[in-house]
């Protein structure tokens, strides 16, 4: 590999790959054309606004690494290099693409991230090895028709673009491993997105899908799933059938019911804040392996069934809802190691919590707790215990036998002055914050 002109020069027809990146250059220098054997060319992270023609003599041309410069344009001669297969223009000013580009159709990875792209030609199809395209972070309406047709294409990333919808046909893609398509404005779904068998990352967070089609559920291969931040207020059925989910992100909708999930035996986390849940089927979490619950900013206040497979439960989060009651369901979860049950509106702490008997962070501030009654002094795990910003007016001296604490939160509690100093007296240090 050759790092700059003058020493290519003295040997051009042994020059294959030309790294001029980080050089300053503020043009591709015309005797690039020298370089007839030149199948490599880095030139990015320069300030270099224009193409020259010679570069399109350069017929062995593979790999062509333009990213981070000012180019406002690609001139129509780009597809004079039939031999390109990796094109990277990210990072650049574009906002049109030729569609002499596709006449470039060995192509197998396209790059044009972080421009200003507002629309592709049609005829992408005619790139039948194309692999990867990124289009990251552009300004991009809609795709081409007739993209369903890239049959090889692996990877899209249309993230953070301007799309209302994706293409019919787009189920055509069956050899897509990865679609990434957060931050657009897409309502729905094509009908055939079902056929995209091959899928095994999706993300469609922060859209605007009002729901999800019936076929998601033939998409068997995906391990992760994100759609926080769209306007889902129901589930399908068949998302309870896909059976290699790992993760599932369902923040951040309008969703008032949920799906039977008890299926999904590699499932281990489910995020469904921020929704409008007011009641919860437990028998429907009972994953057999999850390990983390996040249930928190919804309104729920009702809760029915039972966990019967809760025993890897770890973390659950009832944040901010309206609970004026534990559910005693969760005091079968016996390996718990956190609770957050703050900001609800509870009065009493019940024995049921000392049946999790890993239980060592336990969240209750900002609850309407005036009575802390001893129930929990004899639990051989508890770490941190918050009360913060309740009512209560006294603590049981008996939680300062238990072993393991390290910090219980008291402030913004009405305690007895008089009751302070039994505090620190009872207390290690530190252990008391009021």
């Amino acid at each position: 590999m050759f790092t700059s002109l003058e020493e290519a020069a003295l040997n051009p027809p042994g020059v294959y790959i030309l790294n001029l990146e980080n050089d300053q250059l503020m043009e591709i220098p015309t005797d690039i054309k020298k370089f007839k054997n030149l199948q490599t060319l880095y030139i990015g992270y320069n300030q270099i606004n224009e193409i020259p023609k010679e570069l399109f003599e350069l017929k062995k041309l593979q790999n062509l690494y333009l990213r981070h410069n000012q180019f406002t344009n690609i001139p129509k001669q780009i597809g004079q290099l039939s031999e390109l297969r990796f094109l990277d223009l990210n990072a650049n000013h574009l906002t049109v693409i030729p569609k002499e580009l596709y006449e470039c159709i060995n192509l197998q990875i396209l790059k044009l991230a972080e421009n200003q792209i507002v629309s592709l030609p049609d005829s992408i199809s005619k790139l039948q090895h194309l692999i990867e395209l990124d289009l990251f972070s552009n300004q991009l309406e809609a795709l081409p028709e007739d993209i369903g047709m890239l049959k090889k294409l692996q990877m899209i990333d249309v993230d953070r673009n301007q799309l209302e919808h994706l293409p019919s046909g787009f189920g055509g893609l069956t050899s897509l491993r990865v679609l990434k398509a957060e931050k657009n404005k897409l309502i729905t779904l094509p009908e055939d997105f079902g056929q995209l068998h091959s899928l095994s990352e999706l993300k469609l967070n922060d859209n605007q899908l009002i729901s999800l089609p019936e076929q998601i559920g033939n998409l068997q291969v995906i391990t992760h799933l994100n759609l926080t931040g769209n306007q889902l207020s129901g589930l399908p059925a068949s998302l309870g059938e896909m059976l290699q989910l790992e993760t599932l992100n369902l923040s951040k909708n309008r969703l008032t019911t949920i799906t039977d999930f008890k299926k999904l035996t590699r499932l281990t986390s489910i995020n469904l804040s921020n929704n409008l849940l007011r009641t919860i089927d437990f028998s429907l979490l009972s994953a057999p392996v999850l390990k983390e619950l996040n249930l928190s900013i919804n309104q729920l206040q009702y809760f029915k069934g039972e966990f019967t497979n809760g025993n890897l439960i770890e973390y659950i989060d009832f944040e901010l809802n309206n609970i004026v009651e534990i559910p005693c369901q969760i005091g079968e979860l016996t390996n718990v190691i956190r609770l957050n049950l703050s900001r609800n509106k509870i009065t009493m702490v019940t024995e049921d919590l000392n049946k999790m008997l890993h239980l060592q962070e336990l969240d209750l501030s900002g609850n309407k707790i005036d009575l802390f009654a001893k129930s929990l002094s004899q639990h051989p795990s508890l770490q941190i215990i918050d009360l913060s910003d309740n009512s209560v007016k006294l603590i049981p001296l008996e939680y300062a036998q238990i072993k393991s604490l390290k910090f219980i939160n008291l402030t913004g509690n009405p305690l007895y002055s008089w009751h302070l100093k039994q505090l620190d007296k009872s207390f290690r240090p530190g252990v008391v914050k009021y």
